[in-house]
């Protein structure tokens, strides 16, 4: 069956208060994101890699719903990679829930340690390299 949908950046409605946020071409650190809402409650299931990505996102998904970043009830991350949790402190009155071992995982790798990770990597040789084309 033909379709007319294409894989673009962006929020897309999919009905009933239900919306998938897509970042092409979904590689290495580009994730995509989700927002539910009805009955005046929220949930955004994962955040993006940094604040920039993650307020784009946020501010696109207010525009469509009504829903703020300071309205968000709850964050559901999938999975602990930044690329799905860094911009969680945007969403600053959400829960967040995550399984046991990511909430872990979140508290000992932070942004600031990837950071520090990525201003060393011309001292990486071929990792450097590979961090610095796929960021």
């Amino acid at each position: 069956m033909a379709t007319s949908w294409q894989y673009q950046k962006g929020l897309h409605e999919t009905g009933n208060g239900i919306y998938a946020y897509l970042q092409p071409d979904g590689g290495w650190g580009w994730s995509n994101a989700g927002l539910i809402v009805d009955s005046g409650a929220s949930l955004l299931v994962d955040t993006l890699f940094d604040a920039v990505l993650t307020q784009e996102m946020l501010d696109v998904m207010a525009d469509a719903s009504g829903v703020k970043a300071d309205m968000i009830d709850t964050v559901v991350n999938t999975h602990a990679n930044g690329d799905h949790t860094h911009g969680n402190g945007l969403c600053t009155k959400a829960e967040v829930i995550a399984s046991e071992s990511s909430a872990r995982e979140m508290e000992s790798f932070t942004p600031q340690m990837l950071k520090a990770f990525m201003d060393s990597a011309d001292a990486l040789g071929e990792t450097g390299d590979y961090l610095k084309a796929v960021s």
